[in-house]
């Protein structure tokens, strides 16, 4: 939309707050204007009504409806990787993203980027609107806008993320060293070009690849720069900490102790802990090690566990919180125990003791503290803490079930399945389908085996759709997470002559998201 435009709006918007009558009947910008005085017929509600559609669709087209003084932008550059528009997989494309299928699109995204294609011209617009709805769809999507994606992007502000400078700043732009050690010059202006112009989506992600391939680097790109940014934006930034910590990053981060941001000083002392040499992973330890002490029981020693006493007042300087919440459910003490709890690394439990997460989990829940501790434990995981995750999943009486799905996110997939219902009427008895598919995020499908267990439940479950109100609002989404190759020859249920329209429809929709799928990857 362009400014001349968006200068306009005011003048066709507001005569609807107030009515419509021939003294009052505004003035269109041509050729809206024009093309409304040959319209022979018209009262002022509808000569408004058909300039303010008009209007409208303009805007959402970012078509210039005013006289501009600057020139026309260019005509869109060819691109050989688009898909044209002749091909199968353009109208099935062009689909997927009039939908609001999150997975849909990163799984057309990642097909399009594995078959080394653009999205096509008549999905770009939809693909657009998707990513500035969804941040998290953006690193998949713009590899494949391709250039007339990028051009269609200039003409839109909606659309700014997407410029050439998130679309350029991909795997060659930072190289294996510092510039003028193996890394182009031009790469080296690029990243500080991007770092220094680009949007924050395009910035992190820039932060992030460089902080994969050069974590020094990276570090002091972002402490340059720190003083600058909002909170929110420092959170983020910190977040990428995670990939290549170590020691020296510990002056950055002991800074970040003190930041406004809580949940910048909260990220700092987390990432901190995890540093066993560090000064603050020593105050943790100092203030833990008394809590956590072995006692003699006749001929047997045994650990046990205390809450502080009091807080200390050095705790403020470490991003733990003192003062409960009013409308905590841990009393004061437990939630002194928990707030040190969720910074100490786990594995410090195990070295202190001497036993093992499940028998950990075990003593932890014969305790006084057990909510304190289970809660600061269940924030602390880590993907790392892999023997952790497996004692979680397995402590019983489904002891951290409501997390179950986070759990299961950080295991790699094929370690998953042990953990599912191992049937399709089971998984839909259990009550657990958002447990499996919250394990699996956008971009990710379920394993191939369990992707035939399950497609071939729900193909049998007419009658369960009929029953199950909560099967039946969870089945397009099941049927999109399951493995490619599970889909071939799949069919939805048969519809029955006295089905619901909300059955028929949910019926439709899955045999719909199966072709599409399966036009995908042909």
């Amino acid at each position: 939309m362009s400014a001349n435009l968006a200068d306009a709006g005011g003048d066709w918007i507001k005569p609807a707050l107030v009515g419509i009558d021939g003294a009052r009947a505004p003035a269109f910008p041509a050729p809206v204007g024009e093309l409304l005085e040959q319209v022979d017929g018209d009262d002022a509600l509808a000569r408004y009504a058909r300039g303010a559609a008009a209007m409208a669709a303009c805007r959402l087209a970012a078509v210039e409806v005013a006289p501009a003084a600057a020139e026309p932008p260019p005509a869109a550059p060819d691109d050989a990787r688009m898909i044209g528009e002749g091909e199968p997989l353009a109208p099935a494309l062009a689909a997927i993203f009039r939908g609001d299928s999150e997975r849909l699109h990163h799984e057309a995204c990642q097909r399009l980027a594995a078959l080394g294609r653009a999205l096509p011209a008549a999905a770009l617009a939809s693909a657009l609107d998707a990513g500035r709805q969804r941040a998290r769809l953006r690193p998949a999507l713009l590899p494949v806008l391709g250039e007339r994606g990028l051009w269609l992007a200039r003409l839109n502000p909606d659309w700014r993320y997407a410029d050439r400078g998130a679309a350029g700043a991909g795997e060659n732009v930072v190289g294996e060293g510092a510039a003028g050690e193996g890394e182009p010059a031009d790469s080296a202006a690029e990243v500080a070009r991007l770092w220094q112009e680009g949007s924050f989506e395009q910035r992190l992600a820039l932060f992030a690849r460089v902080r994969a391939a050069e974590p020094t680097r990276a570090r002091e790109m972002l402490q340059a720069q720190l003083g600058e940014l909002p909170a929110k934006e420092r959170a983020a930034f910190v977040a990428e900490f995670d990939a290549g910590l170590g020691a020296d990053d510990e002056a950055l981060l002991a800074g970040l102790l003190k930041d406004r941001g809580r949940e910048v000083r909260r990220l700092a002392a987390s990432l901190l802990a995890r540093l066993p040499q560090s000064a603050h992973a020593q105050r943790l330890a100092a203030w833990l090690a008394p809590l956590v002490t072995q006692e003699r029981v006749l001929l047997v020693k045994r650990w046990t566990l205390d809450a502080p006493q009091a807080a200390d007042p050095e705790w403020a300087a470490a991003a733990i919180d003192a003062a409960r919440p009013q409308n905590d459910a841990l009393g004061e003490r437990a939630w002194w125990l928990y707030q040190l709890a969720r910074q100490m690394p786990l594995r410090w439990w195990c070295e202190r003791t001497g036993m093992d997460p499940a028998a950990l989990l075990a003593w932890a829940g014969k305790s006084d503290w057990k909510q304190a501790l289970y809660r600061g434990w269940i924030e602390r995981i880590h993907r790392d803490d892999g023997d952790w995750v497996q004692a979680m999943l397995d402590a019983p009486g489904r002891a951290f079930g409501e997390h179950h799905g986070e759990l299961l996110a950080l295991l790699p997939p094929a370690q998953r399945v042990r953990h599912w219902p191992r049937s399709f009427a089971e998984l839909c008895r259990s009550g657990r389908l958002d447990e499996v598919l919250g394990s699996c995020a956008p971009g990710q499908w379920l394993p191939l085996d369990y992707s035939r267990l399950v497609g071939e439940g729900l193909q049998q479950a007419g009658d369960t759709l009929r029953q199950d109100w909560s099967l039946r609002q969870n089945a397009q989404t099941l049927l999109e997470a399951l493995h490619p190759q599970a889909l071939h020859g799949w069919q939805a249920p048969p519809r029955a002559p006295d089905d619901t329209p909300a059955l028929a429809d949910c019926l439709a929709g899955l045999e719909r998201t199966a072709q599409l799928r399966r036009l995908l990857h042909a």
